[in-house]
């Protein structure tokens, strides 16, 4: 006897998508929005949250010129590689004694803008011979007010104001900085203001027992391969994500770090945590020495920035979903990546899938077999791809039916 069976699985249409980045990013050079502090996030003008993502443009700092600084360059930097956020290292000393400095720093300031990102001013050098002190000096205070009153109408310009705190305690560091922020603050009440972690900018556990009393302040941290391993991230600032507004002022490496910085993108797109890696033409180098070719490292950085700027463009996508060999205890889940993923399928009864299957290998074809079903039962499903960035894609929920026995 031959029996006909009708199965009916609801995969015919299906919608594929990519996790979340919730935060929205920056428009146009004429929509860039006055940034500002709620709770443990940086917000727009609409008090939607905006994560930023970037890297650092070093050379003024040691350079008056900018180590071969153009405009080209930035619009580079900003429309091939998605960078929303420029931070610009520049020079304390320079900035206080030489005017022609500081018109450079307009000028940058309006290549930057005028391509729709952001600029973070960022205090590295006190002068060519104090390079990063502990803290900044005295003279610190009055320069960033200087600042502050010449960029006080110009949504685009934040202020990181001290590159790096080490060797010294919370304390000192905390009247001085309390000291820069009221002289920003008196003239330039809607600045964004970034304060480094201790221990080289590593560390803002201290922050977290005692944030500062002032609005619109973001912590700054620096992550290096060198500096601790990814077991350190929650103790240093990971764990206070939720209690502080937080941005990654640098982090970099080298071949050899590739997966830590994979680890360390995905760490902070978790935590939802903007950054700017370091640095576009310093050690460690994310790009070679025609400041346009990447290094290994900058090539990942890139990919992330796309990804971000663009997501429509640079996001994975799932199609082609078939459910095949459909029998009374197995089935077999079919689909097609836009980019190499992992397989992951979660089934079950009901949508909360109570199992799963799992297959680490890199492909753009999948197939995932189903054993050990129900016969004649309904079963639920879901598709998950992980791509190599560590992004997740996934498709809503669909149905098939096993064969009755």
């Amino acid at each position: 006897m031959i029996a006909i069976f009708v199965i009916l699985f609801s995969v015919l249409v299906f919608c594929s998508k990519e996790e979340k980045n919730t935060p929205t990013q920056p428009g146009p050079s004429s929509n860039l929005s006055w940034l500002s502090v709620s709770g443990n996030k940086i917000i727009d003008e609409n008090g939607e949250q905006v994560l930023l993502y970037g890297v650092n443009r070093s050379g003024l700092e040691y350079d008056k010129n900018g180590n071969r600084m153009s405009q080209g360059e930035f619009q580079y930097i900003i429309q091939d590689w998605g960078a929303k956020i420029i931070r610009l290292p520049f020079n304390e000393d320079w900035v206080l004694n030489d005017e022609a400095y500081s018109s450079k720093l307009d000028q940058v300031i309006d290549w930057i803008k005028s391509l729709g990102a952001y600029v973070l001013l960022d205090l590295q050098w006190q002068n060519t011979q104090v390079r990063i002190p502990p803290i900044p000096d005295s003279a610190a205070i009055d320069m960033w007010k200087q600042l502050a009153e010449r960029y006080k109408d110009e949504p685009a310009v934040l202020y990181d104001i001290h590159n790096e705190a080490h060797d010294v305690g919370i304390s000192q560091w905390r009247a001085r900085a309390s000291e820069i922020i009221e002289a920003i603050q008196s003239v330039h009440h809607r600045a964004l203001i970034l304060v480094s972690g201790l221990n080289w900018a590593s560390d803002i556990s201290e922050w977290a027992k005692n944030p500062l009393p002032y609005s619109n302040i973001v912590y700054s941290v620096h992550v290096y391969p060198w500096m601790g391993n990814k077991n350190s991230w929650g103790q240093k600032f990971g764990n206070y994500s939720e209690q502080l507004p937080m941005f990654v002022g640098e982090f970099g490496g080298y071949a050899e770090h590739l997966d830590w910085g994979k680890e360390l993108i995905t760490y902070l797109r978790q935590k939802k945590i903007g950054w700017t890696a370091w640095s576009w033409v310093d050690d460690p180098h994310l790009t070679q020495d025609d400041h346009v070719t990447p290094t290994e490292f900058g090539a990942l950085v890139r990919s992330y920035l796309q990804r971000y700027a663009s997501p429509e463009e640079y996001s994975n996508q799932i199609f082609d979903v078939q459910v095949q060999f459909i029998s009374s205890d197995r089935a077999t889940i079919y689909w097609k990546t836009k980019l190499e993923s992992d397989s992951r399928v979660l089934y079950g009864l009901t949508e909360q899938y109570t199992d799963s299957v799992y297959a680490p290998i890199f492909l753009t074809v999948h197939t995932m077999k189903l054993t050990n079903l129900l016969a004649d039962t309904t079963y639920h499903f879901k598709i998950q791809s992980t791509d190599d960035l560590g992004f997740v894609t996934e498709t809503n929920d669909s149905t098939f039916s096993t064969l009755k026995p």
